[in-house]
C-alpha cells in the first residue's frame, strides 16, 4: 500500500514538474556570431540582432574592453604612502590614492605586511591620514559586494566618512591568522613572498585629508604600492562577475558622458547600438532615484564588434582573451561549470538580472573560432536557469555545426590584487620634491 501511495506521489511530482516546465515562458531576444577566420567579418544572426536588449554582466566585455583601451593592459593603479616620523618609534603616515577599483581585504594585508618588511619597519602609526582618491572596501570579493548595488558616494564627505569607518573596523584591527595564512599560501602559488610572521600595526587616530591639504615634511618618506596590472583586475571582474570592480572602472574611467565619447569615437557606435549607465550592468536606478529600472543594453552586432574589439586589441599587446575573460570549465568562475563541449573550448561571460539571461563570448571549433552572442529573456527572473539551459543548447549546436570543440591549452589563474612587482618601493619622483 505505501508503495502504491509512493508511485502515485511520484506521478503527481512529474506531472506537476511538466507542467511548470510546459507553462515557463523563455525567449530569445537575439543570437548571433562570427567566424574569425571570414574574410569579410559578416554578423549572422536574426531579425533582431540590430535591436537594443538587456545585457546584464556581459556588460563587463564593454568596460573590459574601455579599461584596456584607456589605460592599456599593463596599467597599475599606484598607492602611495607619505611617512613621516612622529617620534622615536612611530610615524604619521598619508595615503595618497589612485582610486584602485581592487583594494580590499587582499590589499589591505599585503600593505600592512610591507608596512612590517625589513627596510621600512612600520608598526605604530600616529596618525593615518588618506585623500578623496582612496578607496577601500574590505569585503569587495564577497556577497553582496559582488553581485549587489555599488554604492555611488554622491559628495567626497560621504566617500571619506565609509573609507574611513572600513579603515577603523578593518586596516585598524588585528589580522586574522588563517586568513592572512590563506592569502600568503596563495601569494606563494604566484611567484609572491609574504613574511611569515603575522604582521600587526598600530594606528591610534584616522582622519580624511584632502590631496590639496598635504603638505610633505623635509623628512619625509613617501612609498608606492603599484597593484597588479590591470589585466589582473579584469579577470577577476571577469571571472567573479564582481559589480564592485566594474562599476568603480567605469566611474574611474569618466562615467556614462566619458563612455558615449568612447563607443562613438573608438566603436563608431550611438545610442541606437548602445545604451550604458554601470560598469557591471546591473540596475542603475538607484543613482538617480528612478521608479523604473535602468539597464545597460546593446545590440548583438554591437557585442560582437566588441568582442573582436577586444580580442584583437589584447592580440596587440601581446595578450590573449583568456587573459581577462574565464575559461570554461577550467578558471573557477561563472563559467567553471560548463563542462563538456564547453571545456578549454569556450572563453565567456555569462549575465542574469532581471528577466535577462545573457551570454557572450568565443568558442574553438574544427572550422575555426567564433565569436556569439545570446539574449534570453524570460516571463520572471524565477525561469532564469531554464534560460540558460536553453542557452547552453544553442551554443552546443553551434559548436555541433562547425565540427565540434577544438580545446586549447591553458592553465587556470586565480588573480590577486597584487604581484612581485607590489611591493613598497621608495618613489624617487617624490624625494626630490622635499622641501
Amino acid at each position: 500500500m505505501a508503495s502504491f501511495r509512493l508511485k502515485i506521489l511520484y506521478v503527481i511530482l512529474g506531472s506537476l514538474l511538466a507542467t511548470s516546465s510546459a507553462s515557463a515562458k523563455v525567449y530569445l531576444n537575439s543570437m548571433c556570431t562570427m567566424m574569425e577566420n571570414s574574410k569579410d567579418k559578416a554578423i549572422e544572426g536574426d531579425k533582431k540582432k540590430s535591436s537594443r536588449f538587456p545585457l546584464a554582466s556581459i556588460s563587463k566585455i564593454v568596460t573590459s574592453l574601455w579599461a584596456i583601451e584607456k589605460l592599456g593592459p599593463d596599467y597599475r593603479f599606484k598607492t602611495r604612502l607619505h611617512v613621516t616620523k612622529a617620534t622615536n618609534s612611530s610615524y604619521n603616515v598619508h595615503i595618497e590614492g589612485s582610486r584602485d577599483p581592487y583594494f580590499g581585504q587582499k590589499s589591505g594585508y599585503f600593505l600592512i605586511a610591507e608596512l612590517n618588511r625589513q627596510g621600512i619597519n612600520i608598526k605604530d602609526i600616529e596618525n593615518l591620514t588618506f585623500d578623496e582618491n582612496f578607496l577601500i572596501l574590505w569585503g569587495l570579493e564577497i556577497k553582496p559586494n559582488v553581485g549587489g548595488e555599488t554604492v555611488y558616494y554622491k559628495t567626497i564627505e560621504a566617500q571619506a566618512e565609509a573609507v574611513k569607518d572600513q579603515l577603523l573596523k578593518y586596516f585598524a584591527t588585528n589580522i586574522e591568522p588563517a586568513k592572512y595564512n590563506a592569502l600568503r599560501a596563495a601569494a606563494e602559488r604566484n611567484g609572491i613572498k609574504m613574511q611569515a610572521a603575522v604582521p600587526s600595526v598600530r594606528i591610534k587616530n584616522i582622519e580624511f585629508l584632502p590631496k590639496s591639504m598635504f603638505k610633505k615634511a623635509r623628512d619625509t618618506e613617501t612609498y608606492v604600492y603599484k597593484s597588479a596590472p590591470l589585466t589582473a583586475t579584469l579577470k577577476k571582474m571577469n571571472n567573479q562577475s564582481n559589480n564592485y570592480i566594474a562599476d568603480h572602472l567605469y566611474w574611474n574611467l569618466g562615467g556614462t558622458a566619458e563612455f558615449n565619447n568612447f563607443a562613438q569615437r573608438v566603436l563608431s557606435m550611438t545610442s541606437k547600438d548602445m545604451e550604458f549607465h554601470l560598469g557591471s550592468g546591473n540596475n542603475a536606478a538607484y543613482l538617480s532615484d528612478s521608479p523604473k529600472a535602468i539597464y545597460n543594453e546593446a545590440t548583438c552586432e554591437a557585442m560582437i564588434k566588441v568582442l573582436y574589439k577586444l580580442d584583437t586589441l589584447l592580440v596587440s599587446h601581446g595578450r590573449q582573451l583568456s587573459d581577462v575573460m574565464a575559461v570554461a570549465g577550467a578558471d573557477p568562475s561563472t563559467v567553471g561549470g560548463f563542462k563538456g563541449v564547453f571545456e578549454r573550448s569556450m572563453i565567456a561571460k555569462t549575465g542574469t538580472v532581471n528577466r535577462a539571461k545573457t551570454l557572450a563570448g568565443t568558442v574553438s571549433t574544427k572550422n575555426g573560432e567564433i565569436y556569439f552572442v545570446v539574449l534570453m529573456n524570460t516571463d520572471s527572473s524565477s525561469e532564469s536557469g531554464i534560460a540558460q539551459g536553453e542557452i547552453i543548447e544553442k551554443v552546443k549546436d553551434l559548436i555541433k555545426e562547425k565540427g565540434g570543440p577544438e580545446r586549447f591549452e591553458y592553465t587556470p589563474t586565480r588573480p590577486l590584487p597584487f604581484d612581485a612587482d607590489s611591493a613598497l618601493q621608495v618613489d624617487t619622483n617624490f624625494v626630490e620634491l622635499r622641501g
